[in-house]
């Protein structure tokens, strides 16, 4: 291998079906092995039947690799980027393997969320501190980047875009509801940095795009009976109701890619939500493959290479 490529970036993404045919496989796998119950494949499959079949994300994370790549060679660094999952195919640890197998040295491990986690960003890092550890990889940990300006203007960006489709009718008359995924209630006690590093780039994002005030929701709830954090996006969506507003633009910052949360639990369930109550509703696109957000993912790449050099 080319000694400029010793250095590769793996982008760690959560993972998918990318058929119905792949939904047990893809459950057992986040249930730690433990086969799903009917009635959850059945559910499941009624989701994933609404989107077409299967998940976007493998599109979605390989263009976010792609832009990432064409970023890294327009500042002048050689790097070869893969996508692992954590739950389906190519996992995580395999395709570590594989980079090493290929003379990879140096790994940069790169989650596809800017939100610190033991629940997310941990997990990832634990599936390839494990694979490191048995083929010889030294690897770089991607540092906080919730706040990152180029991050912070592509949300913007996404969020302008769904309020020009309003128009100039719901001028001064239209909420802002940023999202991101609910965990466990636990986490708190832990210290984890989640919630404030949500709280910090909503504040941020609000601020780019003009909005003075803001409301601020979870949303994708896990179904287990222990406290999840809240409010849920659907009970902030009837306090916007009750503020009267006419309209609503819905962002989920807490996530970079269209998926289950953002295709189902945004577009069908919380779009149905606020049209019931005569709220018109509009949801801000997701990252995706904004150059900008190839961009911010630059500058983690960048500042994990600084920081081992330093």
């Amino acid at each position: 291998m080319d000694r400029q490529i010793e250095t590769a970036v793996l982008l760690m993404a959560y993972g998918a079906a990318r058929s119905l045919d792949e939904i047990p496989a893809y459950l057992a796998d986040i249930r730690g092995g433990r086969p799903p119950s009917p009635e959850l494949v059945a559910e499941v499959r009624h989701r994933y039947g609404l989107l077409g079949g299967g998940s976007p994300l493998f599109a979605i994370s390989e263009a976010q690799a792609e832009g990432l790549r064409r970023v890294l060679a327009a500042r002048g660094l050689s790097a070869r980027v893969a996508v692992g999952m954590r739950h389906s195919e190519p996992f995580i640890g395999r395709v570590a393997a594989g980079l090493a197998a290929e003379g990879v040295r140096r790994l940069v491990g790169l989650p596809l969320t800017p939100f610190q986690s033991s629940l997310s960003v941990g997990a990832y890092f634990k599936k390839l501190d494990e694979a490191a550890a048995s083929c010889g990889l030294s690897i770089l940990r991607s540092g906080d980047w919730h706040a990152n300006a180029n991050l912070v203007e592509a949300y913007a960006q996404r969020i302008r875009e769904a309020l020009s489709r309003l128009g100039p009718d719901f001028k001064g008359k239209t909420a802002l509801l940023l999202t991101a995924h609910s965990l466990p209630q636990r986490i708190l006690a832990a210290g984890d940095p989640y919630p404030a590093q949500l709280q910090e780039t909503a504040g941020l994002v609000a601020k780019a795009v003009g909005f003075a005030e803001f409301r601020f929701a979870y949303q994708s709830r896990g179904a287990t009976p222990e406290p999840w954090l809240g409010p849920d996006a659907a009970e902030a969506l009837e306090a916007i109701a009750k503020a009267g507003f006419k309209a609503v633009v819905l962002a989920p910052i807490g996530f970079v890619s269209d998926h289950m949360e953002t295709l189902y639990d945004d577009d069908i369930l919380y779009k149905g939500r606020a049209e019931a109550l005569a709220l018109r509703f509009e949801r801000a696109g997701a990252l995706n493959d904004h150059p900008l957000f190839a961009e911010a993912l630059a500058d983690v790449v960048q500042a994990a290479l600084s920081g081992a050099a330093a």
